[in-house]
């Protein structure tokens, strides 16, 4: 196996209720491992350091996309050290600053070599196979994380395969790539138990399509990358983390065609919202959506 055969994918998740309906969604961005540490890591750096914004402080971009709210709730004003980042030096916040770095991002993710795949699960909360509140019951039944990692461990390995492409492409081992999975998510993360164990199940039992022997070759570790491990100082700043946070809940948006209106970003004073789904869409390899069969 080449070292052009490695690679690392960072994944994250979104989660909408819409109609008393959970749709829980899964995205992933991988790249070779090459391209990552050379490319991946170097630019977002560069993107970072262009912007001033410290090491150790790790963008949340729900939180920066609401410095657009020019009026922001009493129970939730915006977060003083991206006011600092993003102001103007007199506490007020600078919307051309802004204005330009959401075009900027955009810019560095249109030109960083990655792809993106996303697996929706729609499930209902209510149903009775998971309304119990009882411990015990709990503990019989999968929760859509579970479910919704396994299919999407499916969904790479059709990528990792090289079969992503017209359905001729021949099957050639010598093409298939092997993948680091890095989770976003702390140690208090509710999912990461049923998470953990879809991965340990697919490489021991395999996922829908493959067996358990190309799924372990496939897939060489999963790690949850906490928040104090992103934006240190070091080689590795796990950008991947910031980056597919970016992307995960506006790929899914309109997955699903709901909270759309969410998707463009309107900055204050700028006529024009800027629309993010061109570049992220162009990132997309793959796409799947499941429905539970219990409604």
């Amino acid at each position: 196996m080449s070292n052009n055969n490695l690679c690392i994918s960072y994944l994250d998740e979104s989660k909408i209720v819409h109609n008393s309906m959970q749709h829980y969604t899964i995205a992933s961005m991988t790249a070779k491992k090459n391209d990552y540490i050379q490319n991946i890591e170097v630019e977002w750096l560069a993107l970072r350091q262009a912007y001033n914004i410290p090491d150790g402080k790790v963008l949340h971009f729900t939180d920066i996309k609401y410095l657009l709210n020019v009026n922001p709730r009493a129970n939730r004003p915006h977060n003083p050290d991206l006011v600092s980042i993003f102001g103007d030096g007199s506490g007020n916040i600078d919307y051309c600053k802004l204005n330009n770095f959401f075009n900027d991002v955009l810019s560095t993710i249109n030109r960083l070599p990655f792809v993106v795949q996303i697996t929706g699960f729609k499930s209902n909360p209510r149903h009775n196979i998971r309304q119990h509140g009882n411990r015990d019951f709990k503990g019989l039944i999968y929760f859509p994380p579970y479910i919704a990692l396994r299919e999407h461990l499916d969904l790479m390995a059709v990528y990792l395969l090289n079969l992503h492409h017209a359905a001729s492409t021949r099957y050639d081992k010598r093409n298939r790539c092997i993948t680091k999975l890095r989770y976003d998510g702390d140690v208090g993360l509710e999912e990461r138990d049923d998470l953990k164990e879809a991965y340990h199940h697919a490489i021991t039992l395999g996922t829908k399509h493959f067996r358990p022997e190309i799924i372990k070759t496939l897939f060489d570790e999963i790690r949850f990358i906490g928040k104090q491990e992103v934006a240190q100082t070091g080689p590795i700043t796990h950008a991947g983390s910031e980056i597919i946070d970016f992307i995960t809940t506006i790929a899914a948006r309109n997955m699903w065609g709901l909270e759309t209106n969410k998707i463009p970003i309107r900055v204050p004073n700028h006529a024009a919202p800027i629309d993010p789904l061109p570049v992220i869409n162009s990132k997309i390899v793959n796409q799947q959506k499941i429905n539970d069969i219990y409604f």
